[in-house]
């Protein structure tokens, strides 16, 4: 009966936040990710220069018209350096295309990013802090020139899943005006050593019109993990 209580309150709380705002239409985002140490990829045994570096690959396809129409095609090519388990920086370049209309526009930008990683047992509290970069002159956050911060909590049932929750700030340039917000809860299960896949549910509000955006999240993420040569028995 509690839980019956507590989530028809949810559903209530958002019912009046989407009757006393304008909503868009609902949307999904779908990622597919793939990734790998660069050192997996070398012929090199074990280069010391590349290790805890990785590159990755992020295509992703989101649907608006209450998720029936293609509204944005793009891909990330990333590469981030593990400093520490408390550090890691990345530097993202992402290009695609976004519809207008009846065509597409094609759509670039440049990100630099640092995050501070605070583990504690089974929980993990993040912030990260992103720099992006962009010569397009847009209302569309995910593309114009922002700085963004994101503050991230992650709790490990288990060795295979994950349960996060996160809120994310963006700043314009100069003036660091707060410019929009976005909060996201997701569950990832990882599949085995390579694959994983995750689903979730996203909020966003632009602040200068008050509009929201509520998105529906799926994930699959693959990542290249180079096998171990078997150890021959010496010989006696």
């Amino acid at each position: 009966m509690i839980r019956r209580n507590a989530a028809l309150g949810i559903f209530l709380f958002l019912a009046s936040l989407a009757s006393a705002q304008n909503v868009n239409d609902a949307g999904m985002w779908n990622t597919f990710s793939f990734s790998s140490d660069i050192k997996d990829l070398t012929p090199r045994k074990d280069p010391k220069i590349f290790k805890d570096w990785s590159l990755r690959i992020n295509p992703e396809i989101r649907f608006n018209e209450n998720a029936s129409q293609v509204s944005n095609v793009f891909s990330d090519f990333g590469t981030d350096k593990k400093w520490s388990k408390y550090l890691t920086t990345s530097l993202e370049y992402r290009v695609g295309a976004k519809r207008e209309e009846d065509w597409f526009n094609v759509r670039k930008r440049w990100s630099l990013g640092a995050q501070v990683i605070f583990p504690y047992k089974k929980f993990k509290f993040s912030s990260t802090t992103r720099c992006q970069i962009s010569r397009a002159i847009t209302s569309e956050i995910d593309i114009k020139s922002i700085w963004r911060e994101k503050f991230t909590l992650e709790y490990s049932k288990s060795e295979k899943l994950t349960f996060q929750v996160s809120h994310e700030l963006f700043f314009l340039p100069i003036t660091l005006e707060n410019s929009n917000w976005r909060s996201q809860v997701s569950l990832k299960y990882k599949l085995d050593k390579s694959n994983a896949l995750s689903v979730g549910y996203l909020v966003q509000r632009d602040l200068s019109n008050a509009d929201m955006d509520f998105v529906i999240l799926t994930g699959y993420k693959w990542e290249f993990n180079k096998k171990k040569e078997k150890s021959t028995p010496a010989v006696q």
